[in-house]
């Protein structure tokens, strides 16, 4: 750090000396060339402008500056040293740029993944037309009719602790099809419908996220649950009836089984 002068030592000297004081140096030294001499109107401050000088660091500078400020008729306030450096440095301007860019997907498409799938009352999922998938137990030939899922996988853009944080987002396919499930309003509750699309790609809108549901893995159990994204709380799920529609409900595992076994 600088060395600063005793107020008496300033008093038996003058500014116009060719003399000042080193920064590492407790003694007079010689003054650099001088280029510009700047007096600052107002306040009774005289500043060395010296070109070609050894760059110094802010806090340098600003002891310097403290140790040849001198104020002779008034107390130095903030005000004064920002009127004091506006008459010393040239203004910057700064030039406003207005542009846009295109916003991150909601849900970023990763891979995709089969699986059969089996609630834990062993039943499995059979598409008995392109708008309809029931739960039914199979056996020997028939086994045959059970689908397989095609998870695709996504990550979200969510912030720490935000909505589905900690929760694998994917979209429920059919193996082999176009038909996707999605979760979608019907008068007062959400129902779970197949539509034929393919979300394999980033989802942008937010109408898509309908087709989005958040994977909730038991490791312990080896069991998972799927929640729809668009209707928190609502879980895919099969009734304790056979041959009944694949259908969500809020009440996972009342009246109904919302819980799977995936492999």
């Amino acid at each position: 750090m600088a060395f600063v002068p005793d107020l008496d030592v300033l008093e038996s000297s003058s500014l116009n000396e060719e003399t000042f004081y080193g920064p590492d140096c407790l003694c007079l030294q010689k003054k650099p060339r001088l280029d510009l001499e700047v007096a600052s109107p107002g306040v009774d401050i005289q500043v060395t402008v010296t070109k070609g000088h050894p760059a110094r660091t802010f806090h340098q500078a600003a002891v310097l500056v403290a140790a040849v400020t001198k104020p002779a008729h008034k107390e130095f306030a903030d005000s004064d040293l920002g009127g004091f450096l506006d008459d010393i440095f040239e203004p910057v301007s700064f030039q406003r740029i207005n542009s846009s860019y295109a916003g991150a997907p909601i849900y970023r498409y990763t891979r995709s993944q089969s699986f059969d799938i089996l609630d834990i009352d062993q039943k499995c999922f059979v598409l008995e037309s392109s708008t309809q998938l029931v739960a039914l137990h199979l056996q020997g030939p028939s086994a045959g009719r059970k689908v397989k899922l095609n998870i695709a996988l996504y990550r979200p853009q969510s912030s720490p602790g935000g909505p589905g944080t900690g929760r694998v987002p994917v979209a429920l396919g059919i193996k082999g099809y176009q038909l996707y499930m999605s979760c979608v309003m019907s008068g007062a509750e959400p129902v779970l419908q197949l539509e034929e699309a393919d979300v394999r790609r980033d989802i942008e809108s937010v109408e898509l996220t309908r087709f989005i549901f958040y994977r909730l893995d038991s490791p312990t159990e080896g069991t998972t649950r799927f929640e729809s994204a668009a209707f928190p709380g609502w879980f895919i799920c099969t009734s304790l009836q056979p041959r009944q529609p694949v259908s969500i409900t809020n009440q996972p595992d009342h009246v109904n089984i919302a819980t799977y076994e995936l492999s």
